[in-house]
């Protein structure tokens, strides 16, 4: 036979744990909405204002893309002039990406091909940590780098730009033809020894006949005379 249902009296309602939680829950609710509602409306203005940025981001990332591509094609068609204004725009107006960056190592190409080694060791200073996608862009720096540092017959500061050139280079024959200009420092500052090192490893490894063999055939006995006659 069933028990009659036991009917729970008021008193013992209010004195239920989750019922509690449920009342004090909606009377926060109901004394804070003001703050609720500030605080859910700010979140929402933080969150469009993040995707704003990312938006802007893209598009400056974009746009400046394209004006280096169109600074690229006015250097190739001969035009230094406007290719340099081009460049000098991007580099000062999107500095912090790959462009900006790029733009630098372009305006550090023209002045070290004027032999102006002063402005384009400026524009070298300032991207010697960015590391470009392409290896092409971070050997050539560095080589440049490397060559000024000749000029001003700093050849310790030239043979390690030469060998973070070197670290850079992911194809055969440009280490190849790395190491044979750091087998040229190191033979002008009498390290005959690793000057053959560089030079036989590009013997054992380089295709015979190939231009960076002739080479090092070459280096190979001006390193033998110079020291025969040191």
């Amino acid at each position: 036979m069933l028990k009659p249902r036991r009917k729970i009296i008021k008193k013992e309602l209010k004195k239920d744990p989750y019922i509690e939680f449920l009342a004090r829950a909606k009377n926060n609710l109901d004394k804070n909405q003001p703050m609720y509602q500030k605080i859910l409306l700010g979140a929402v203005v933080v969150f469009i204002a993040i995707v704003a940025l990312v938006n802007n981001h893209q598009d400056n990332k974009s746009i400046s893309k394209e004006l280096l591509g169109k600074a690229v094609i006015t250097m190739a068609n001969g035009d230094i002039d406007n290719a340099r204004i081009q460049f000098e725009f991007v580099s000062d107006e999107y500095e912090n990406n790959e462009s900006g960056s790029l733009a630098k190592y372009y305006l550090a190409r023209l002045h070290f091909s004027e032999k102006d080694y002063l402005a384009a060791t400026s524009y070298l200073n300032e991207i010697r940590n960015a590391d470009f996608p392409l290896n092409h862009f971070n050997i050539s720096k560095f080589k440049m780098m490397a060559l000024i540092a000749m000029e001003n017959e700093d050849y310790d500061d030239a043979i390690s730009y030469y060998e973070r050139a070197l670290s850079n280079a992911d194809l055969e024959e440009q280490k190849h033809l790395i190491s044979l200009d750091l087998a040229d420092i190191t033979l002008i500052i009498g390290d005959y020894n690793r000057s053959m090192e560089l030079v036989q490893l590009v013997l054992d490894n380089a295709e015979p006949r190939s231009t960076n063999y002739t080479r090092a055939e070459e280096l190979f006995g001006q390193i033998k005379y110079t020291q025969s006659a040191s």
